[in-house]
């Protein structure tokens, strides 16, 4: 895997940005791989770790410029990594202790591929009831049977969140290449959940069951990991166009 290298002056801002913005503001962002407007991008926002709808923050995405390009090989394993604001260094893994994880006691976590700059999306990992949280890595594969995809400005890697407490959707996206795909492979068919985004024909108020905890979790379900990491959301999976139940409930 390659991540671009941090630009010395984008180091410089994010300090400035963290001081002004107390920890109990905080939701959560994704920084492996490395997402747009994060602290260690060219175009940081102070709304990076906010939900879709706060401030009129967009779907998809966020709305944010492009940021680094990570680049991958089909069948590769990512191993996705969170940052709140408190975390003085997103590069430290895992943070030390007694932080504001603010991660709403869990929910249900999706990460998607698009390949059209974001306007189809296809599943291919899975976690519930303890995710997020910035103390684990949460791996998910990129399946081995997905065609490349080389054009950064359209092949994306997103992250979506609907929290347990309260009813909010977030989704954070990074730029990827894709490389050693299968000429004739074809993307997963499970579509993206979308739920609580103002203007939309989705399902509105709704939240996931988690494990209530307002601090560290107890990790990755060994279950849902083997799920997301054996090509069981690859299509001809088992996962199909259903998945598994995310728990999402009604308010």
């Amino acid at each position: 895997m390659k991540v671009l290298s941090i630009f010395g002056s984008a180091v410089v801002a994010a300090s400035a940005l963290l001081s002004l913005i107390p920890s109990t503001a905080a939701h959560m962002a994704m920084s492996n791989p490395p997402g747009q407007a994060g602290p260690w991008t060219k175009n940081q926002s102070g709304q990076v770790h906010a939900f879709i709808g706060f401030k009129g923050k967009k779907f998809p995405c966020g709305g944010y410029p492009k940021g680094p390009v990570t680049k991958y090989r089909a069948g590769q394993t990512i191993n996705v990594r969170f940052w709140v604001y408190g975390v003085p260094s997103w590069t430290r893994f895992p943070p030390k202790g007694g932080i504001n994880t603010a991660r709403h006691g869990g929910g249900a976590c999706e990460f998607s591929l698009s390949y059209d700059g974001g306007k189809s999306w296809k599943v291919i990992g899975q976690y519930t009831r303890t995710c997020p949280d910035v103390y684990y890595e949460w791996p998910v594969q990129i399946p081995k049977n997905v065609p490349s995809c080389t054009d950064s400005n359209k092949c994306l890697f997103a992250w979506s969140w609907t929290a347990y407490a309260t009813n909010q959707y977030y989704h954070h996206c990074a730029n990827i290449q894709i490389t050693n795909g299968d000429p004739k492979g074809r993307l997963p068919e499970l579509d993206m959940t979308v739920v609580d985004v103002p203007g939309r024909n989705v399902r509105q108020n709704v939240h996931a069951r988690g494990d209530g905890k307002g601090g560290k979790s107890s990790g990755p379900n060994k279950a849902e990991r083997a799920r997301s990491t054996n090509g069981f959301y690859a299509y001809g999976g088992k996962a199909g166009k259903k998945g598994i139940d995310l728990g999402l409930i009604r308010s």
